[in-house]
């Protein structure tokens, strides 16, 4: 805290009236996660009350003063908990949608492109022709997608090639009309792409929304109770100016 060099009428203004123009949202944050807890602000009133009518009273140092005056700022937390909600929904969201996005891309790349079912195919069908020679595997037709990655491990028998190599130089020859052309098109989803689908995780989906949400419903709080607070204010000025109360 002793890094923030504010006044306090800046620090205010920016949590009344959200002007980040002298305190930015950087800031904002730093204070609200080292805002003092009520156990705390009750124990700095404690010590103002114990210390008030004393000759030899011993003043807040400098860290208690700045936290008992953040305090005094009405709904503090709930004020900045909101502005910050508010600069980072955007952003939260946009990236989930990336990813939800960029999951449904190489779905229906997998689900529903013709190249990839060649490819697969190829990969089926120079599998069964080995595996038919092989009684240790019962020669087994078919294959789990587990062996994918394990393709480029199969060597020929003068270990010169793999399996991996010899399919992709396979379909390039017999499916890829424009093979070796500018106009020939990468056959299986975006490498990036799929590695990023590879890492997700629908835990993290699920934790990620529950918290935006679990956000926005205290954001949607906070800012119900301060309206009608407000909405009480002015109701009874009115009643005060009218003399009714």
């Amino acid at each position: 805290m002793s890094s923030i060099h504010l006044d306090m009428k800046d620090i205010q203004n920016a949590v009344l009236n959200m002007d980040n123009g002298v305190v930015d949202l950087e800031t904002l944050q730093a204070l609200y996660e080292n805002r003092a807890q009520n156990d705390e602000i009750d124990s700095i009133k404690k010590h103002m009350k114990s210390n008030q009518d004393k000759d030899d009273a011993k003043p807040l140092d400098k860290p208690e003063q700045f936290l008992f005056q953040l305090s005094q700022i009405p709904n503090f937390s709930q004020r900045v908990f909101c502005i910050l909600f508010q600069s980072t929904f955007h952003e939260c969201i946009t990236s989930v949608l990336r990813k939800i996005e960029i999951l449904q891309r190489v779905c229906k790349t997998l689900q529903s492109s013709e190249a990839v079912l060649q490819v697969l195919g190829l990969v089926l069908a120079f599998g069964n022709f080995m595996n038919g020679g092989n009684r240790s595997r019962g020669q087994a037709d078919g294959f789990s997608l587990d062996i994918l990655p394990k393709l480029k491990d199969v060597k020929s028998s003068d270990n010169s090639t793999s399996l991996l190599s010899y399919i992709v130089a396979y379909y390039l020859k017999h499916f890829d009309e424009d093979a070796g052309k500018d106009t020939s098109l990468y056959p299986l989803p975006e490498p990036q792409d799929l590695f990023q689908a590879s890492q997700m995780k629908f835990e993290d989906f699920e934790r990620d929304l529950r918290k935006l949400k679990k956000d926005l419903n205290g954001s949607c709080i906070y800012i119900t109770l301060n309206l009608l607070l407000l909405k009480y204010s002015i109701i009874n000025q009115f009643f005060l100016k009218c003399g009714c109360c």
